[in-house]
């Protein structure tokens, strides 16, 4: 054991517990451990914003990928997830979007106390202090034409995403500041690396919780190649909706029988690495009439939030506004094109993580069970339907030289259906593996704390009851920022 230990160990210093970690050290009387696996987020592919692709499949990423997907033509897809000060704000798509009103009172409506829209949205508004999301200035002149295309097609101009009400399109702001990313490590360590009660100790991997008698006292790290237990008198997983399941089931903390047959001896029977939920979208990929301006390029400006039925309460379909061609297969001929991008924000279909063997490093077994639930293809042909009637708008008449992919040909639900199955993409936003709630589906309570463990709890993505109908970073930033004044009180 390490020392007399520390007050806090955060595992994971991503979105959720770099935010953590900020509010937590600002009491001076509380010693605070910010545990990364990764390194530094100093390489320049990080900091440009337009260079973000280039880091998947690196070394700061951890590489994981899904179990063959039957509802894609059993393709595997992969899921990047950061290994770096940072986390997966270190290479994200960098957009910033709180989420809809309906969200979060749905999560207080299935029973998590204080996670209602007028109680989150103080959070936000405060850790925006910190993190500086903004709407891009100046604006691509394409993506004015497009949100302009939207607003023709019938969707009302929605001045501020931030309101939770999401109907309409607009600009939405990003994680960029002066034309570079701002991650969640420059955002709230960077600022406050000097507070005598806060550590950050980088290329720390954790590899298991050290549990006695229910009660979590410290975690058995991987650093500077041995292996050493460093005590803590609270520990609060934020490695994200794969490695937080995976931390507690190595640990004994998840489906008994599952453990049992890998030869982990279950200590609390939890279904932990249930409840995997993830978005889905697709590029319907335009040719352009006039050369394309690379003004704020890879970086999401604007975006619709839309219907897929008219009768529906909230909505359930985000179209992106993209400069490029994305998520379709890539054409090297250097012609000009463009992206409306559809996406299912409220997916029904729910997947899990598992663990494949008792040692860390053996590979996670993760599946989303893509289209498992019928209403998510419904809903994604719809949304394809919508993206091109957006396309077809008079706003875009100097910039359309017709549909390059999937192609006009492709017009019934089946051909919709069957295109989408063969080029869908992840949206890259896994959640809700350490469900919280009250009820025997759950893992942590409505505090984040890991039921019938003391000491322990979870805050970063995984303890979403569902899913946010928007991109999940803004959310889990929330998260983590929240478990710190639930963690202090």
């Amino acid at each position: 054991m390490t020392g007399r230990g520390f007050d806090f160990i955060i595992v994971g210093a991503g979105s959720a517990g770099c935010a953590l970690a900020n509010r937590l050290s600002t009491d001076p009387s509380v010693s605070v451990a910010l545990l990364e696996a990764g390194g530094a987020d100093d390489r320049e592919a990080i900091r440009i914003p337009r260079q973000y692709f280039s880091l998947w499949g690196t070394d700061i990423d951890w590489g994981y990928v899904s179990t063959p997907q039957a509802g894609t033509m059993n393709r595997v897809h992969p899921m990047p997830r950061g290994r770096v000060l940072g986390g997966t704000s270190s290479l994200n798509g960098m957009v910033y979007l709180r989420g809809a009103r309906s969200d979060y009172d749905g999560w207080a409506a299935l029973g998590c106390a204080g996670w209602d829209w007028d109680n989150v949205s103080h959070e936000f508004e405060a850790l925006e202090q910190w993190l500086r999301p903004a709407i891009l200035q100046p604006h691509n002149p394409l993506i004015a034409a497009m949100i302009e295309a939207a607003v023709q097609g019938g969707y009302q101009r929605n001045p501020s995403f931030d309101s939770g009400a999401l109907d309409g399109a607009g600009w939405n702001k990003a994680t960029i500041v002066d034309g570079e990313r701002f991650n969640a490590h420059r955002a709230f360590i960077a600022p406050v690396r000097d507070r005598p009660n806060l550590r950050v100790l980088p290329d720390s991997r954790v590899l298991r919780l050290d549990v006695e008698n229910a009660t979590a006292r410290g975690v058995v790290v991987q650093r500077s190649g041995a292996v050493e237990t460093i005590a803590g008198s609270e520990i609060i997983l934020c490695a994200g909706a794969f490695d937080s399941p995976r931390i507690l089931m190595l640990s004994g903390i998840g489906p008994a029988r599952q453990l049992a047959r890998l030869g982990i001896a279950p200590i609390a029977d939890l279904p932990v690495g249930e409840n995997l939920i993830d978005h889905l979208l697709i590029g319907v990929v335009y040719n352009s009439l006039q050369p394309i301006s690379e003004l704020n390029a890879f970086s999401t400006e604007g975006c619709a939030f839309v219907r897929s039925a008219a009768d529906r309460a909230d909505c359930d379909i985000e179209i992106s506004f993209a400069k490029e061609p994305h998520f379709a297969p890539a054409v090297d001929d250097g012609a000009p094109r463009y992206t409306i991008i559809p996406g299912i924000t409220r997916p029904k279909s729910r997947g899990s993580v598992r663990l494949t063997g008792s040692d860390p490093d053996a590979p996670l077994a993760i599946d989303p069970n893509y289209f498992s639930h019928p209403d998510d293809m419904t809903a994604m042909v719809q949304a394809v339907r919508l993206s091109r009637e957006i396309g077809a708008q008079a706003a875009l008449d100097g910039w359309n030289a017709g549909e390059h992919f999937p192609g006009t040909s492709v017009s019934s639900d089946e051909e919709i259906a069957n295109y989408v199955a063969r080029d869908v993409s992840t949206w890259f936003h896994p959640v809700g593996t350490c469900r919280m709630g009250t009820g025997s589906d759950s893992v942590v309570a409505p505090t984040l704390r890991v039921h019938g463990i003391a000491r322990l709890r979870v805050a970063d993505a995984s303890i979403m009851p569902d899913i946010v109908s928007v991109n999940t970073n803004a959310a889990a930033t929330m998260i983590g920022w929240k478990a710190g004044a639930l963690a202090l009180a």
